[in-house]
């Protein structure tokens, strides 16, 4: 059975990010960099079960809840 794989642009649409976002956190070394691999003249990037789970780990601790760099200075609007 092969193990699933988890695209840059697959992560970004199961985290709700842009995938600029999973980018700059790669470039940051703030996540693990992904497996690349070269099939039929396209490079394929992906992480495993195991490097998804790093990456949402980072997403769930500095990204959700307010935290990320879009959502600093707004104000929450409180719900009636």
């Amino acid at each position: 059975m092969e193990e699933k794989r988890y695209s840059i642009s697959g992560t970004a649409r199961l985290l709700g990010v842009h995938r600029t976002t999973i980018h700059r956190w790669i470039d940051e070394g703030v996540v693990p960099k992904p497996i690349a691999e070269d099939t039929a003249g396209a490079r394929l990037r992906y992480w495993t079960e195991e490097g998804f789970a790093k990456v949402k780990n980072h997403y769930e601790k500095h990204f959700r809840e307010g935290q990320g760099r879009r959502t600093k200075g707004i104000k929450k609007v409180k719900k009636k």
